[in-house]
Formats: structure tokens, C-alpha cells, sequence
């Protein structure tokens, strides 16, 4: 039997709704079935389901109860390597196709948090911080690479504008 407590987290302690859900007794008709609820299957099954389909989700504890509800939260729209790097051995159409795509996830999210009314508590931005000169150098370049991908409204703090 799977346990169905949440490790002791701000996310467990702060879940809006962390009632038990009765184990699935009948035989259902569906569509689809999801098993998992962490964000890919309760994505996937929302997006499903927009789009017309009979959708059965299952989970074996709570949901989000792996690692997509012991995660820090945050939306961070990059990728584990720079866009030049992503250029440099992909190509300029990759790269433009991913620059683009960078900022989708985070717009789903929030169409989510709207849409449907999540009591959540979502917060606007983000920082990369730079702790010496060339790092400040490095996001000055950064910066441009996201702008030039069509991505605005990025703010270059320096030191002094931080204090």
C-alpha cells in the first residue's frame, strides 16, 4: 500500500485541497487514463479534456505527491544551456524555434491560474544573479540573446540598483 502522506514541506502545509481520494472500485469508459498526477499527467489530462476528450486520472498517493510537489515552484523560462550555445550546434532555426518557445510554458501556467480560478500563490519574476563582474558581463549578453528571441520587459540591475 503506497503511503499517503507528503514529506513535511511548505507545499504540503500550504496544499489548498489535501483530501483522500476513494480508490477507484468500478470499471470505467474513457477515452484516455492518465496514471499520475504530477504536472505532466495533470497537464496532459487538462489539455485532453479541453479538447474533448473523456479523461480518467489515477494516482496510487496524493496528488503531486513525487517530485513535481517537492519542487522549489518556481517558473524559470531557460534552458539547462544558452541560446548561443543552442544556436551554435543546433542551428539559427533552432535556436530560433526554442528562443521562442522558452516563454510558453510560463504562459500556460498562468492561462491555468486564471482560467480556472487556482488559489495559488504566483508570483511575477524572477532574478539570475551575477556575483562578480564577469558573471554581470555574461548576463549583460544573456539578456540580448532573450531579446533578440523576442523576449521584452528583461531589467539588467546592476549593484547599485540592488542595494
Amino acid at each position: 500500500m503506497p503511503t499517503l502522506t507528503h514529506p513535511a514541506s511548505y507545499y504540503a502545509a500550504s496544499a489548498n485541497d489535501t483530501r483522500v481520494r476513494p480508490v477507484l472500485q468500478e470499471h470505467l469508459k474513457t477515452d484516455v487514463c492518465i496514471i499520475g498526477t504530477g504536472y505532466n499527467g495533470l497537464s496532459t489530462a487538462l489539455h485532453l479534456a479541453e479538447a474533448g476528450y473523456k479523461v480518467t486520472v489515477l494516482e496510487a498517493s496524493r496528488i503531486g505527491f513525487g517530485a513535481s510537489g517537492r519542487n522549489g515552484g518556481q517558473i524559470v523560462n531557460s534552458y539547462s544551456r544558452d541560446m548561443d550555445f543552442i544556436e551554435k550546434h543546433y542551428g539559427a532555426e533552432v535556436g530560433q524555434h526554442m528562443g521562442q518557445m522558452a516563454f510558453e510554458g510560463g504562459r500556460i501556467l498562468r492561462r491555468f491560474v486564471r482560467d480556472y480560478n487556482i488559489q495559488c500563490d504566483l508570483k511575477e519574476g524572477g532574478i539570475f544573479a551575477a556575483c562578480n563582474a564577469r558573471q554581470f558581463d555574461e548576463l549583460h549578453e544573456k539578456k540580448a540573446l532573450w531579446e533578440a528571441h523576442g523576449h521584452q520587459g528583461l531589467d539588467l540591475l546592476d549593484r547599485e540598483t540592488t542595494r
